[in-house]
């Protein structure tokens, strides 16, 4: 092999350096496959390994929901006042039960008054019979305190549903819109700081007792209302002045009930509903 000057062995070096630079430029590389070279990834089939899901249905609520209920009492328990109403009324609302097919002079009748707050000028009772939880006949019965228009509106006749549901039945609507009207006008209840109870009522009336859920005093969503599957009381105003109200009712241990009533301008329900939604566990709430 020839031997090569030292002078001229910098200037092989470079051009052999260059060389294989552009060797090394034509040749493709493959792909790296690691985010962090150096760092060894193992697949898993666990999103957050180590952590074991739990089924949030097995676990207890941090503390009972906060409920806004209607007071309920006993004939023994009404003031003289609501008492003389219905001595009052007595045989009209025989007369009235009667005409939808419920003879109240029956023994195994039991009611108690609803006491609505928004309708100072009625006393609201709901009747029951029947040795079911649910009772085999069910029904309200609004009275007037300034004249004897007794009205009824029934849930449940001799163990079946009506045909309609109660809570969305046109004669739901007409028999709540006038005592509504009695009271408030037509004013829309965009006006009324009482809206919620009036609701509340409606759903009393329609023959379903609630215990409407409140987070008050936590007004942020918590993991129980989500648990709960529920939502905060809350009125939606349109333009018009036509409203939506929305609430929970937790009165059923496991199930949530969620209403919503819709109001027109003039402050009439026109339209109602009402869907179930089971819960894992169990929820107690006091009576």
């Amino acid at each position: 092999m020839p031997r090569i000057p030292p002078t001229l062995r910098p200037l092989l070096l470079a051009v052999l350096a260059v060389q294989g630079l552009s060797a090394f430029a034509q040749t493709p590389q493959p792909p790296t496959q690691d985010l962090f070279p150096g760092i060894t990834a193992t697949a898993t089939k666990d999103v957050f390994p180590g952590i074991v899901p739990v089924p949030i249905g097995t676990t207890p609520l941090g503390a009972p929901p906060f409920v806004i209920g209607l007071e309920h009492l006993e004939p023994a328990q009404m003031s003289d006042a609501d008492n003389e109403v219905v001595s009052n009324l007595s045989a009209e609302l025989s007369r009235q039960a009667a005409l939808a097919n419920f003879d109240i002079s029956n023994a195994g009748w039991h009611y108690q008054q609803v006491v609505c707050p928004a309708f100072p000028d009625y006393v609201f009772l709901a009747f029951t019979h029947g040795p079911d939880p649910n009772g085999s006949s069910r029904f309200a019965a609004m009275l007037p305190r300034d004249s004897a228009e007794v009205r009824i509106v029934s849930t449940y006749a001799h163990g079946l549903l009506p045909f309609d549901v109660s809570w969305n039945r046109p004669g739901t609507f007409e028999v709540f819109n006038g005592i509504l009207r009695h009271e408030r006008g037509q004013l829309p209840l965009s006006s009324a700081p009482n809206w919620l109870l009036i609701s509340m009522c409606y759903a009393e009336l329609s023959g379903y007792p609630v215990q409407v859920l409140n987070s008050f005093p936590t007004p942020d969503p918590t993991l129980d209302i989500l648990r709960l599957d529920g939502n905060q009381p809350q009125m939606m105003i349109e333009p018009d002045q036509s409203a939506d109200v929305t609430f929970s009712d937790v009165s059923r241990p496991s199930t949530t009930s969620n209403w919503s009533i819709h109001f027109d301008r003039h402050g009439q329900v026109t339209s109602a509903g009402r869907s179930l939604s089971r819960q894992a566990s169990m929820i107690a709430l006091k009576p």
